[in-house]
């Protein structure tokens, strides 16, 4: 029996507690406070984008699409034509920053503007779309969930396609999910989502998607409305774009589900990408998650907390059903496509030819996992049966610890130099056969003489197992204080039921959340980083170009892998397939069936570089039979450009022109 002072003492707590559960309730309602911060978080993300457009290298999409979509625009070349560019995607994701283009001047400053203010609208819209299904706290944290990862931010600088289709799929969202949405705003919905599909065939599967949950969501009438306007839409711009908008289709249906596609499917011909191994397809699958935790790891909460009775909004379990579906089935298709091996695309692609890319494909879709973890959690079931704990604690661990691994090229290094490298210098008595024998040697002696390993190898083998080992104990840590959590409630009598995995599920997402700026998740996304300004460096080898080339001449292009130099050419002429350098290469071949597809081979190069009046070569790529041509005494050597980059010496370009016939 407790005393009258322990009584009063728990009294006085439990003031306490409803005084600042009461406190946080009203912070929780207070709207200028959620809007303030989510306000903050957009001019974050601003000024992000802002310095990251500037100081990334330039890759080789950049100039595909900004050059390709110029030409498309200005009526030079038409998507899909003939003995053009290779038009690997839908016709929209070049025409639009083309058009850009035509309004703004050419060039990489006008592809990346366009990329920060369609990343900053994506972000108004993903707010909106929140905060319909969770709430203002929740549309807040969303928005501080892509500003605070910085990866992300980079991705979406960038004059990509990624940042266009996630704005696009952001607005579709935003303009339909949920109920009661007025009528006007589902049509607008709907002509997104043609635009959407006719950006990236990638996104096709949005499409019956968004058709099936507008039915479900919005009954017969709206959702007859957005079949004819999104299927009216995409029809059109399929028969705009006919019939070489099939060749998109060859390249990913099997032809064994539609042999007539067989006709435009690309000649058949060796590509040259190198293979890749095992190791390789896991590091890009790990950075899918690392570089976008708080969406994945948001979606697996959802998935293993996903309420087992009654939602208590039947709108967003529509909106929750929709978007797990969704997530779930684009990630899929695109680990399908960058990570697999798989013949059907190799004759148009080239096999393994974009392994890397599962970390950018996810930015297409990611905000959707966001939306996902606001639209279910408030039905989140708190309560699990005991296979499930030990199974989900199971995966907690196997997540930390291949994300530990992931981030070993980051922090491998120091952890290695900060903790194994002291301890295998540590001096231990010698032993042999079990026998003490005298004096000490290093601990590295022992571990090498077990293991059978080199000092090398040693190093190698640490910088990864470090990392991992980390991983486990934040993995442990994160359980251990989800259990103690759970037993405080217990103990205390606490109103809160749930599980303790149910807590650590929770907690983990929340620790993504916190430290994705940080070099173990978003932060390590260093791919492209230069400190100078590669907008600068670009528009003054552009301006160099067009000073020493004159208009109407005919250009081979060997400058490097982005083809952004020729955007500020007055009139130029170039060989259409090398805009994408080595991926539209093929090792032999027809070369007038690779030509009209808008590839190209060595006998094609040849043909070229007798044709062209200026050969231009980036200072790397200065070798093989190109350079003892131009060495050979049919060209003069210009001058060559400042640095493309400045974070590279050898990437300035070579200017040979052909000498007088």
């Amino acid at each position: 029996m407790k005393s009258p002072a322990q009584f009063e003492k728990m009294q006085n707590i439990l003031k306490v507690r409803a005084l600042v559960a009461n406190k946080w309730n009203d912070l929780l309602r207070d709207k200028p406070i959620s809007e303030g911060l989510a306000f903050l978080g957009g001019v974050l993300y601003l000024c992000q984008s802002w310095i990251f457009a500037h100081t990334q290298t330039v890759v080789l999409d950049e100039g595909s699409y900004l050059l390709k979509g110029y030409l498309y625009a200005l009526g030079k070349y038409w998507p899909f034509q003939d003995y053009g560019p290779w038009s690997n995607h839908m016709p929209l994701s070049f025409l639009i920053p083309g058009y850009m283009q035509i309004l703004f001047g050419p060039g990489l400053r006008t592809g990346r503007y366009f990329a920060i203010f369609l990343g900053c609208l994506m972000l108004v819209g993903l707010y909106l779309l929140v905060r319909r299904l969770g709430g203002k706290w929740w549309a807040c944290g969303a928005v501080l969930a892509v500003a605070l990862n910085p990866a992300e931010v980079k991705i979406y600088s960038m004059a990509l396609s990624q940042v266009l289709v996630a704005c696009l799929l952001v607005w579709t969202l935003a303009l339909t999910l949920g109920e009661g949405r007025p009528f006007w705003q589902i049509l607008l919905g709907s002509v997104l989502a043609a635009i959407l599909g006719l950006t990236r065939l990638n996104l096709f599967p949005v499409l019956p998607l968004f058709v099936g949950y507008v039915f479900w969501q919005h009954k017969w009438r709206a959702g007859l409305a957005a079949t004819l306007v999104m299927g009216g839409g995409y029809l059109i711009g399929h028969v705009i774009f006919w019939p070489g908008i099939m060749r998109l289709w060859a390249t990913w249906i099997p032809t064994d589900l539609a042999p007539f596609l067989v006709r435009w499917r690309p000649p058949a011909a060796p590509g040259g990408n190198s293979p890749v191994d095992l190791n390789t397809r896991l590091m890009s699958f790990l950075w899918g998650i690392r570089f976008h935790f708080v969406s994945v790891i948001g979606v697996l909460a959802a998935l293993v907390l996903w309420p087992k009775g009654e939602w208590k909004d039947k709108g967003n379990f529509r909106a929750s059903v929709f978007l797990t579906g969704l997530f779930i089935l684009l990630l899929a298709l695109h680990a399908w496509a960058s990570l697999g091996t798989h013949p059907q695309t190799d004759d148009a692609m080239g096999e393994n030819y974009c392994i890397a890319c599962f970390p950018l494909y996810i930015a297409f879709f990611s905000a959707s996992g966001l939306a996902l973890v606001a639209a279910s959690a408030p039905s989140w079931r708190w309560q699990m049966s005991g296979w499930r704990q030990a199974t989900f604690a199971f995966l907690i661990l196997v997540l930390t610890s291949a994300l530990g691994y992931a981030a070993f090229p980051d922090i491998g290094e120091n952890l290695y130099s900060s903790l194994a490298s002291p301890l295998l210098k540590v001096r231990v008595p010698r032993f042999r056969a079990m026998q003490l024998l005298p004096g000490k040697a290093e601990l590295r002696a022992y571990v090498e003489s077990i293991f059978g390993i080199n000092p090398i190898e040693v190093v190698h083998i640490s910088v990864r197992i470090l990392p991992t080992l980390a991983g486990v104990l934040v993995g442990l840590g994160i359980l251990l204080v989800a259990w103690l959590i759970s037993r405080s409630f217990t103990r205390q009598g606490s109103s809160i039921l749930a599980s303790w995995v149910s807590i650590a599920m929770v907690l983990f997402l929340a620790t993504g959340f916190i430290i994705s700026p940080t070099v173990v998740l978003g932060g390590g996304y260093q791919i492209y980083d230069c400190k100078g300004d590669v907008i600068s460096s670009n528009e003054t080898v552009g301006a160099y170009l067009s000073r020493l080339i004159p208009p109407r001449a005919l250009v081979y292009w060997n400058g490097g892998e982005s083809a952004i130099p020729l955007l500020y050419l007055k009139e130029g002429r170039i060989f259409p397939p090398q805009i994408n350098n080595g991926y539209t290469y093929r090792g032999g071949g027809d070369a007038d069936a690779l030509a009209r597809y808008g590839l190209w081979n060595e006998m094609l190069a040849r043909q070229w570089s007798e044709q062209a009046d200026y050969i231009l070569i980036e200072e790397r790529l200065f070798e093989g039979w190109l350079g003892e041509l131009v060495e050979a005494g049919g060209f003069n050597e210009l001058l060559p450009t400042p640095l493309t980059s400045p974070c590279r010496d050898n990437s300035s370009i070579h200017i040979f022109k052909r000498r007088i016939r």
